[in-house]
């Protein structure tokens, strides 16, 4: 059944009001005679947020630094998701794999990918997908390959990695036993009963781990590329612009993080929807 555009709106205007009440505040102290070195206006940030092709600063403009974390993110991101479901299935469907791997799961989960971060970089140096493809010959002068750190990619890894696995984990623990045992009576074999029972039963765990693992990547990659080294990405912009006081850049960089953010959330979630409706009519 439809929902009704009005009740829609209903749901969705009380979660404007926090957001106004920061915006107001916003006015008011930028209003207050404060020098806009410290609290610029709104519409200075909103003159450069409706510019992002503009190169604002020196490192260039927001739609370029935010490519490259979305680029970066996305590619720690997917490696994380092919490596982190089937290792969370396989813990999950199986007690022999579980013994074996949940002993290092647990030691090395609780390491912050904030932690790694310098030592990912130490590892892996300025080393660029560039490198690894052998395409250093082709001179990619102002190439986005070269701003895609092996280092960064490892820290993105690290930092998705164990909420999917976590997640695929718990989805596939969470079959009936009853339903296993009906299965392997009727003559269903493994193949089988993991893409009709386990897999079906995992994707809703699998989806929630994957918007966690989503939010932190975008949190690491946001706080990796402040550190020395980074020549490009929405973290990289905010340093610069505090080394040289554009606090107005800086805002408007920690706009674009929190929207762009809530953008890869939400479509996750509504990914995770889709393949549950979709599953749930295959049955």
């Amino acid at each position: 059944m439809k929902v009704p555009k009005g009740a829609r709106a209903g749901e969705f205007l009380p979660g404007l009001i926090l957001p106004a009440a920061v915006l107001l505040i916003w006015i008011l102290a930028s209003a207050s005679g404060l020098k806009p070195a410290l609290i610029p206006t709104p519409q200075a940030v909103l003159s450069i947020l409706a510019r992002p092709f503009d190169g604002v600063i020196a490192s260039g403009s927001i739609f370029w630094n935010c490519t490259v974390s979305i680029i970066r993110v996305l590619t720690g991101f997917t490696i994380a998701v092919l490596t982190a479901v089937p290792m969370g299935l396989l813990m999950g469907s199986s007690s022999a794999a579980r013994r074996f791997l949940a002993l290092s799961v647990e030691l090395a989960r609780p390491l912050s990918p904030l932690a790694m971060t310098p030592l990912m970089l130490v590892l892996f140096r300025s080393r660029t997908v560039v490198d690894v493809l052998g395409l250093t010959s082709l001179r990619y002068s102002h190439s986005i390959l070269h701003e895609i750190q092996i280092g960064m990619i490892a820290v993105q890894v690290w930092g998705g990695f164990f909420p999917i696995l976590l997640g695929a984990a718990s989805g596939a623990r969470s079959v009936r036993r009853i339903h296993l045992e009906v299965a392997e009576l009727l003559g269903a074999g493994r193949a089988m009963i993991f893409r009709h029972l386990t897999l079906p039963s995992a994707i809703p765990d699998i989806m929630t781990g994957m918007r966690l693992g989503m939010g932190r990547c975008w949190m690491v990659i946001v706080a990796s590329e402040m550190l020395p080294g980074t020549n490009a990405g929405l973290g990289y912009l905010i340093r610069y612009s505090y080394e040289i006081q554009r606090t107005d850049v800086m805002l408007a960089g920690l706009v674009v993080i929190a929207l762009v953010g809530a953008l890869l959330s939400h479509v996750l979630d509504r990914i995770g929807k889709r393949s549950f409706e979709l599953r749930r009519r295959e049955r």
